[in-house]
């Protein structure tokens, strides 16, 4: 069995990793790097990773896809890929995708692709390779893969957490899959002191977003997410304890959807009372989702720039440039604005310039603490650590009870 990182050993998000026999070669995950976010005038193509067999103008040598989870670190790059070859992923990130395609730039089709379902628990064999998928805590339907030739076995993590409503999942994969040979896993937050986390768990993020709804007489926008769950979750039930509306867009309402095909505990948005969508910014881009029969119309939940300026100390706006600037504009002089996505963004984009003086953190990562991985660590005890999705695979020896073998992008290693 040989491993090649060839993106993420130095850096967070980009993950693309490739696990090879003599006989089959699979992937797991092919993300955009997180720089592409501050670079303009770039395509996909100037984010090629140096991998043969995998791109559509080259013969396909590469047997299978699987990807993890629904960020563009970890699937961004799949458009490139040759049609050929089959792409695996839960149905709920594969609904995902597909709607959000009529959100991005065009050069994001996968329509060509052969996307296949997987479930969680299942055991895929593709060659003489067997890859048995495990959900985590992270994002909707997450998933990390075990990996076995027969003789080795790799547990690679993907993105994973233990401190949100859904962290019984990671905690049980690491009383499922004991000593692998290897653990490819991630320390996004290896180079960021525990101390500096002030919502440390979910319910804290709740907590203070119900005090913030509380305590504001004025409008609030929030800057969340459309696919972080929790979060979403979270901002319903402070407008149900505070009587705010929740006002969202056409394609939050579609996720809603989605999510409550995965758990009834979810609602959908007919469902709550207190959440309206507001059309008028994504009219063209609703309208496209309704004919691909993808969104439902929901009219009875559309909510008009007039209702809100009536009376906007009652909503919580989720952002949207066209109508925040519209409200602004014209109707609204004070508001807060409060951002609850990860702190980098607010360095990485310019647009979150007009709103610093009002803007309140309220966030909780989506990544493990170091603690957490410590003591999943512990607990499967694994042969050999692989550090990926890092900034500092070099203090992994520091931090983690077993041995660290630590690669480079690019570095084909027999194990």
């Amino acid at each position: 069995m040989k491993i090649c990182i060839y993106r993420g050993t130095n850096e967070i998000g980009g993950n693309c990793v490739e696990i090879a026999t003599d006989a089959t070669r699979v992937l797991f995950d092919f993300g955009l790097p997180l720089s592409s976010m501050e670079e303009e005038g770039k395509s996909l193509t100037d984010y090629k990773v140096n991998c043969s067999g995998i791109y559509a103008d080259e013969e396909p040598s590469v047997n299978a896809i699987f990807i993890t989870h629904n960020h563009p670190d970890h699937y961004g790059m799949l458009p490139l890929i040759n049609p050929k070859i089959p792409v695996y992923m839960s149905k709920t990130l594969h609904e995902i995708l597909i709607k959000i395609q009529p959100l991005l730039p065009g050069n994001f089709d996968i329509s060509h692709l052969d996307i296949r379902d997987v479930d969680s628990g299942e055991s895929i064999k593709i060659g003489d390779l067997t890859i048995t998928v495990h959900p985590v805590d992270h994002a909707p339907a997450a998933c990390a893969y075990e990996i076995s030739d027969g003789k080795k076995r790799v547990l690679y993590t993907g993105d994973i957490r233990f401190h949100s409503n859904q962290s019984w999942k990671s905690w049980k994969l690491a009383d499922k899959v004991k000593k692998p040979d290897y653990l490819i896993m991630e320390g996004t937050r290896l180079s960021r002191t525990e101390a500096k986390e002030k919502y440390p768990t979910e319910d804290a993020v709740y907590k203070h977003l119900v005090q913030i709804l509380r305590n504001s007489g004025k409008a609030i926008f929030i800057s969340l997410s459309s696919q972080n769950l929790d979060r979403l979750v979270s901002m319903i039930k402070a407008c149900l304890a505070t009587g705010r509306i929740f006002v969202i867009d056409p394609y939050t309402a579609a996720l809603f959807d989605i999510f409550h095909e995965l758990s009834e505990r979810v609602p959908t948005v007919e469902m709550v009372d207190c959440v309206k969508i507001y059309y008028g910014g994504n009219q063209k881009i609703a309208e496209k989702m309704i004919a691909k029969g993808i969104f439902k119309t929901h009219s009875a939940k559309k909510i008009t720039i007039e209702e809100i300026a009536e009376s906007p100390e009652k909503y919580v706006i989720k952002y949207n440039r066209t109508l925040i600037n519209l409200l602004l504009k014209n109707q609204i002089k004070d508001y807060d604005f409060i951002y609850s996505m990860w702190h980098g963004y607010l360095e990485r984009k310019k647009i979150w310039e007009p709103y610093k003086e009002h803007l309140i953190e309220v966030h909780t990562s989506g990544h493990a603490q170091v603690s957490d991985l410590q003591e999943f660590v512990k607990k499967i005890s694994p042969a050999k650590i692989i550090p990926i999705h890092t900034e500092c695979k070099d203090s992994y020896a520091d931090v983690f009870s077993a041995p660290i073998l630590s690669l480079n992008d690019n570095e084909p290693t027999e194990v």
